[in-house]
């Protein structure tokens, strides 16, 4: 019986029950939330777990998971999660969602170590088991034998993985990019994955986040030469600001700093929590004294500092923002000074990372970030390394991942292009269940699937019609009307009381006189013995203040009629 069969009872009757089912949970579709299940037979298996942050238009809403109803009815046949490395729309999800299956988690040491970090702080990590794996290591179980291949991202030790089953073997790309010269030792495995494909791989499964980028991605070791270059120019303070699980940029900027007789500070959470985990297993191979507390720069003379900082997305209390607003403890931003954003901007960032650019700007400092300097390189394979993984891998069929659905298309046409027939390529969406088997690859259905919003503390306590509220409260407003009843005779003995919130200003005496007078208008306007009846008290009210405001403002507030019996 599949995950189908169970769920939505759909499954056809000449459906191969000896086939892989594969099931995208997330990361179809949309950027981040990547989440893939592969199933055969009586086993399961979960490939990474992660979050997105959330859209604009979810107020309040702190991340957004994969909703895994689908899995709860199976989840005793899920064998375990294997993550292919260590960023949050790969792991992030884990802290919600491990408690409700219960399983093993895989990844290497690094992965495994943000992870431990992660559930320490969910006070989950005392009933998590974590196994860490090597590259060219393997897991087996009845009918999976699954392998890590070693592949070069933005943050080390990611892998690539090779499943094979009895339905044959699927090769999963993860995230990757091909760096010749790369700033660790790690390297893409083409080697591996040109064996695989002479061994013949079934179906391949690959990142699609920078298809629209025609040739190769940028080496990581031309970022460094370019940062060697803005040292050289620098005389005053160099801060940079990139995303936090950067980590081989992250060391290769301290070591160039050494160099150019600068001790560095890091400043920010998030930026502490990797660069110590990277020093604890090893990864950070760190000139010495050359790190110092935050508190100490301002000991130094200017050209002997560099700050590596959070805020490189625009975050309103990262130190980079607090910085520009002129409220960081640590340092004030001056002439001389040069910030370098070492980092992609995230779509739907744009107006917060201009916004604080431009606030940077005012102070007088200098500021170097793409498109007027070349400060970033990404760890996302561009068209060309894609095209270069198909030709190595040669898979009979092919299934686009992690990316929106433009490109999963674009990447769908690349691969038909490069050979894969008409018929043993297609784009799958979130929910969708594939199914490989002997006769090919086909969609066989719909899985119930989702989105689960995180609100502080609270799991899957915010859905849409709350964010509905909440999008009508930003633009419209909320007025509140309290009235005390007498309960026996109907007598109005409090109020009303009228507040408004978001909606006009307070000192609108005319606006607040005229609501007033139509609330009570329509209070007495109600017989005395039918006032008991709160439900009809609260529409009248509710209409009264609605007609007011339709009429006179055009708008349509939130109203909420409070009745106090006494």
């Amino acid at each position: 019986m599949s995950i189908d069969q169970i769920v939505s009872g759909f499954l056809p009757d000449d459906a191969n029950p000896d086939g892989l089912r594969l099931l995208p949970l997330g990361g179809l579709g949309e950027i981040g939330m990547n989440l893939m299940v592969l199933e055969y037979a009586d086993e399961i298996f979960i490939i990474d777990c992660g979050l997105m942050f959330p859209e604009p238009y979810m107020l309040g809403v702190d991340i957004v998971i994969p909703d895994i109803t689908a899995l709860l009815a199976v989840k005793e046949r899920i064998k375990g999660i294997v993550l292919t490395h260590g960023h949050e729309d790969h792991i992030g999800a884990l802290p919600f969602i491990l408690p409700q299956l219960k399983v093993p988690v895989y990844g290497t040491r690094l992965t495994i170590a943000m992870v431990s970090r992660r559930l320490e702080e969910h006070d989950l990590l005392a009933d998590s088991e974590l196994k860490i794996v090597k590259p060219g290591e393997i897991i087996a179980t009845n009918n999976f034998s699954i392998e890590f291949i070693a592949v070069v991202h933005s943050i080390p030790q990611g892998v690539a993985l090779a499943i094979t089953t009895p339905a044959g073997v699927v090769v999963h790309s993860g995230d990757f990019k091909v760096d010749h010269t790369p700033l660790s030792r790690e390297k893409t495995d083409l080697n591996r994955f040109a064996e695989l494909g002479n061994e013949g791989v079934d179906l391949l499964l690959a990142d699609s986040t920078n298809i629209e980028n025609a040739g190769y991605s940028v080496s990581e070791s031309e970022v460094s030469k370019a940062f060697a270059g803005f040292l050289d120019e620098g005389s005053g303070r160099i801060i940079v600001t990139l995303f936090a699980s950067n980590l081989n940029r992250i060391q290769e900027i301290i070591r160039l700093a050494h160099e150019h007789g600068r001790k560095v500070a890091i400043l920010g959470r998030s930026l502490h929590n990797n660069t110590q985990i990277a020093r604890e297993i090893g990864i950070f191979n760190l000139p010495p004294d050359t790190l110092i507390d935050i508190e100490d720069i301002s000991a130094l003379p200017p050209e002997e500092v560099l700050v590596i900082t959070t805020g490189s997305q625009g975050e309103p209390f990262s130190g980079l923002s607090l910085m520009a607003s002129g409220n960081s403890k640590w340092l004030k931003v001056a002439t001389g000074d040069t910030i370098i954003f070492s980092s992609r901007f995230i779509p739907g960032n744009e107006k917060a990372i201009s916004n604080l650019l431009n606030r940077l700007s005012r102070l007088g400092a200098r500021i170097l970030y793409p498109p007027i300097a070349f400060t970033h390189a990404s760890g996302h394979a561009f068209r060309d390394e894609l095209a270069l993984l198909h030709n190595l891998v040669k898979p009979k069929h092919f299934l686009p991942i992690h990316g929106e659905y433009r490109h999963l298309d674009l990447h769908l046409r690349l691969a038909r292009k490069l050979g894969v027939a008409e018929d043993c390529a297609r784009v799958m969406v979130d929910g969708e269940m594939a199914q490989l088997d002997e006769s090919g690859l086909h969609i066989i259905g719909q899985v119930e699937h989702g989105k689960v919003l995180i609100d502080g503390k609270g799991v899957g306590e915010i859905d849409f019609a709350t964010l509905h509220d909440r999008r009508h409260l930003s633009s419209n407003g909320m007025v509140m009307v309290v009235v005390g009843i007498n309960e026996s005779s109907g007598e109005v003995v409090y109020g009303p009381e009228i507040t408004t919130k978001g909606l006009i200003a307070d000192e609108n005496e005319l606006i607040m006189d005229e609501l007033y007078g139509a609330v009570g208008a329509a209070l007495q306007a109600i017989p005395l013995n039918e006032r008991s009846d709160w439900i009809e008290v609260k529409a009248v009210l509710r209409r009264a203040v609605k007609k007011y405001f339709r009429t006179t403002l055009d708008k349509k507030p939130i109203i909420l009629p409070v009745i106090i019996e006494l």
